[in-house]
């Protein structure tokens, strides 16, 4: 079986700054595969984690010892129909999706799990199977819920890096709206705890999408590292996102995706795309200062690596359909402001497949976070 690839970012307290607390001196990272078994038994010495404020430094802790931290994929893909067909479920395109994955994700987000509550949650456990062959490690599925209908989305865990601290039942009637789908997860090999959630938001009505985006903003502002994404049916503004051509644009894509600013013509050009919900989340872009005005705490990972190298051209996250006017970027990880020290840049991507057609009609995002 083949095992995760992990990284440890080694910790140990060097000489007192001026302040009088100790400063923390980074190491370097130990690199490569390690098999379960060799990763299991490894815990923090620290009992205080040091708090990362930017790749290279550190704030000050007063709790001497060795804080290891463990690389984690995370994934998010929206599998269409959840692999459900005239009444049959189908998991080749699911592990062909991931067939180019080196690395087994952590966490999997995925969207569309159509009936897979039906017969004792067949197609969740078929979903498991499927990725767990696939990518040779123990996934768990967790099924969420969906007010418009049977195609809710759920997470998969890697059992071999993270334990489930809690997610709400999805049959529970007692769960608020802005905390289902999102679930607490800690680390094996650190004991470290983060927050995750999966959306899928609404494909028709932008303002649907902007109160479905109002529901996750408490966790923008969390103390806890918290991670999330989906398909979000919608961009963010800014021109270093991919953009669809309006003009070309059928009726039924602007209604859905777009916001009329002007020409109330058909000719698409008082068209452009509704951002309004993602930005909301992450803030809306200002040209003067090239940065995000406003927001409710998160940042998106595709936005982090365009920021970190603005020669990074951003694919779209769906398959080029004939009438939408090109594709576009709609599948998302957004991590919250805890969690932004905490990802790995460059390690953002859009799985976008050589075979024809794709597994889906959405690509697998990833990117990855050290925790």
């Amino acid at each position: 079986m083949r095992g995760p690839t992990v990284g440890y970012q080694r910790y140990t307290r060097g000489p007192s700054n001026l302040q009088g607390g100790p400063l923390w001196l980074t190491l370097p990272p130990l690199r490569g595969r390690h098999r379960t078994a060799s990763i299991g038994s490894l815990r923090p010495i620290a009992t205080t984690r040091p708090t990362a404020t930017s790749s290279t430094s550190l704030d000050p802790v007063t709790v001497e010892g060795i804080y290891l931290m463990t690389q984690l994929l995370i994934a998010t893909f929206n599998y269409q129909a959840g692999g459900y067909h005239d009444g049959v479920f189908t998991m080749q395109p699911l592990q062909r999706a991931f067939a180019d994955l080196d690395t087994p994700p952590a966490l999997i987000l995925l969207c569309e799990a159509k009936y897979y509550r039906r017969d004792q949650y067949r197609g969740l456990r078929l979903a498991e199977q499927a990725l767990s062959r696939q990518l040779g490690v123990a996934y768990f599925g967790l099924l969420g819920t969906l007010s418009r209908g049977p195609i809710p989305p759920a997470i998969f865990y890697n059992a071999d890096l993270l334990g489930k601290v809690h997610w709400p039942g999805d049959e529970d009637p007692d769960v608020f709206d802005d905390q289902r789908n999102f679930g607490r997860f800690l680390v094996n090999a650190t004991g470290a705890e983060f927050g995750a959630w999966v959306a899928h938001f609404d494909p028709y009505h932008g303002c649907t999408r902007l109160r479905e985006a109002k529901l996750l903003g408490r966790h923008g502002t969390s103390d806890l590292p918290v991670i999330g994404g989906g398909d979000l049916n919608c961009t963010a503004s800014g021109p270093h996102f991919p953009q669809r051509d309006w003009q070309h644009a059928n009726h039924d894509i602007r209604q859905h995706k777009g916001i009329q600013i002007g020409d109330t013509g058909s000719t698409g050009r008082g068209w452009q795309a509704n951002t309004a919900p993602l930005d909301y989340l992450i803030g809306a872009w200002d040209p003067a200062g090239r940065c995000r005005s406003g927001g409710a705490g998160y940042h998106a990972l595709a936005e982090l690596a365009w920021l970190a190298d603005p020669t990074t051209i951003l694919q779209p996250s769906i398959v080029d359909k004939p009438g939408e006017g090109g594709p576009d970027l709609i599948d998302y990880l957004l991590v919250n402001e805890a969690m932004r020290p905490y990802v790995i840049p460059g390690s953002y991507r859009v799985h976008v497949p050589a075979e024809s057609p794709a597994p889906s009609d959405h690509h697998v995002v990833i990117g990855a976070i050290d925790l």
